[in-house]
């Protein structure tokens, strides 16, 4: 157990800006070579912000799991610094009185693309309790379960939510995905959209949403898909005679502060 006298918080304190710089400093070169490549023309401008937006996220990500483990988990802080290289094993022991493989990593610098996937599945639980929820995800993702017909559109939006007309009877939100039968031109669809393949989710008729940038793919990002846009919004029955028009759009999201 990690003791709480001055000199230990103190170094606790030390630790965690080490953490936070570490994953400052090691995120920028991402930065650093997006620029370089936007600067010799291989690179457009928004693809170069875009990178941008994944650092401040990442970045972001870090010092929210490192201010939430300070106060009950402290010691997974300084697990964490010695496998950054920040802190000596030997210095970790006589601090915590314990090996470091004794003791669960916080995942301060954690960069897999499942990350988020807690943050979203509370994001779109809260969502949901306000009407109707706007989900963007891209739907070229393997794991993503969606009709053929839209499989190729990395803008696809869907909508969910609670007694809406047909009714979702089988909507799921848990740890791996969102899920639910939708209704596409009257024919039912089970449809399930992984975490990882969702980036951006609003209530419908709002005019804010949330945001997942280091998820939005790069070509959404700057507008050079291929895709259209997003077209299904389910479960909406759409008329055979009066299909709906599909037009190219640029960056349709909005972040949010």
């Amino acid at each position: 157990m990690l003791e709480r006298d001055p000199k230990t918080l103190a170094r606790l304190q030390a630790v965690v800006t080490a953490l936070i710089e570490h994953r400052v400093s090691t995120s920028l070169v991402d930065v650093e070579r997006a620029l370089a490549r936007w600067r010799d023309g291989s690179h457009s401008a928004l693809a170069a912000h875009g990178a941008v937006l994944r650092h401040a996220a990442r970045c972001e990500r870090t010092v929210e799991r490192v201010t939430a483990a300070a106060g009950d988990r402290p010691e997974g802080i300084l697990r964490d610094a010695v496998d950054a290289g920040l802190m000596e094993a030997d210095e970790f022991q006589t601090l915590v009185g314990k090996e470091p493989a004794e003791v669960a990593s916080i995942d301060a610098l954690r960069d897999e693309d499942d990350a988020s996937a807690p943050d979203k599945r509370r994001t779109l639980e809260q969502l949901l309790t306000r009407g109707p929820v706007l989900v963007h995800v891209d739907a070229r993702r393997s794991e993503v379960n969606v009709p053929s017909r839209f499989r190729e559109d990395p803008s696809l939006v869907l909508r969910f939510g609670y007694n809406l007309s047909p009714a979702i009877g089988d909507l799921t939100v848990d740890e791996e995905a969102i899920a639910g039968t939708l209704t596409f031109s009257g024919q039912p669809f089970r449809c399930i959209l992984p975490w990882t393949a969702v980036y951006a989710a609003m209530v419908e008729g709002e005019q804010r949403g949330t945001v997942w940038p280091e998820d939005v793919p790069e070509d959404v990002l700057t507008g050079s898909g291929e895709s259209p846009g997003p077209v299904a919004m389910a479960p909406v029955a759409v008329k055979d005679d009066e299909p709906r028009k599909r037009t190219r759009t640029g960056n349709h999201l909005k972040l949010v502060d």
